[in-house]
């Protein structure tokens, strides 16, 4: 079922959000899965996920496969396969909720079960996502006399961070050129977003005031705060959001954990309810959560058995 290069389906072998094969699967636009759109490839991916990463479709034939939403962002989704050996589900990374912008993934039954594990660890549990938008909806009218900037991932989490201050706040952020063009891309696919291009006249207009904007995670920071309150002359409010809030401490004034990930709950009622056989964890902390779920008697494995996993961080996303 399963080669080094991917999934072996009807005589073709399909790589599974890498490029080692000339046919590939990309679940959703996260850069970490995309190597393929990159390369000289045949792609299989969502009509959202081609239009969000510029690109045309290409037709060819390919059977005994099928798409499921998988929550996570718009265009995410995970494949099903009718091997020789069984059904087979890889899921990408998933959400079981609905968020601002993507419903939520289906949990699929499978025999063998290919997962992603990010938060696949007992003590990676998030709050309930309501808890976290209440949350922002606070932060944003406490300082609604200051300058605050969202520390979010280009693509998905700023354009869900838009529609929430859309419809919760009544707000229209200030957002950066790369995530105005994945705005864009999602209005294409009929998720409508209020924002503001940053170097238009609109968004210097705008910033002569208190105003809302969300840029790259990696740039927001308590240095970043003073050095725009110096420069404009008022006070100014950081902010990131990410499941990692969490677990993990943020040189900002507010970390909210607005996840856009299965954690640790919601992947082991995704195991348990797939009815999988075997399960292959996938992406990142893969070694670590096989090691826990064989130590509760799962037969599970991580992908590519013997390569140390690596954790995605916040300013690799």
């Amino acid at each position: 079922m399963l080669t080094p290069k991917g999934l072996k389906v009807n005589g073709m072998t399909i790589s599974l959000d890498d490029a080692r094969s000339e046919i590939c699967f990309v679940s959703h636009a996260h850069s970490d899965h995309t190597a393929a759109f990159s390369r000289k490839r045949s792609i299989i991916a969502s009509e959202e996920t081609f239009l969000i990463m510029g690109k045309e479709p290409k037709s060819f034939p390919v059977s005994a496969i099928t798409f499921h939403k998988a929550g996570h962002m718009l265009g995410a989704v995970q494949l099903s396969a009718e091997t020789e050996q069984g059904k087979f589900v890889y899921t990408g990374d998933f959400a079981l909720h609905d968020s601002y912008t993507a419903g939520a993934a289906k949990i699929l039954q499978c025999d063998t079960l290919m997962i992603d594990t990010t938060y696949c660890q007992p003590h990676l549990r998030m709050p309930p996502r309501g808890q976290a938008v209440d949350k922002i909806k606070e932060f944003t009218r406490k300082n609604d006399r200051s300058i605050i900037v969202f520390g979010a991932y280009v693509k998905g989490k700023s354009q869900e961070l838009v529609k929430i201050l859309n419809k919760e706040c009544s707000i229209a952020p200030v957002v950066n050129e790369k995530a105005a063009k994945i705005c864009a891309a999602y209005e294409k696919c009929g998720v409508k977003l209020d924002y503001i291009s940053a170097g238009t006249d609109e968004a210097e207009e705008q910033m002569r005031s208190p105003f809302v904007a969300i840029m790259p995670p990696n740039q927001v920071n308590f240095s970043f705060g003073s050095k725009l309150s110096e420069a404009f002359s008022m006070d100014v409010k950081t902010a990131v959001a990410t499941g990692w809030a969490a677990v993990t401490k943020f040189p900002v004034d507010k970390a909210f954990a607005l996840s856009d990930h299965a954690d640790f709950k919601d992947t082991m009622r995704y195991i348990y309810g797939s009815e999988a056989k075997k399960i292959i964890c996938a992406n990142s902390n893969k070694n670590a959560a096989a090691d826990y779920l064989k130590s509760i008697g799962i037969d599970a494995i991580a992908r590519n058995g013997t390569k140390k996993a690596r954790q995605t961080t916040l300013a690799k996303c």
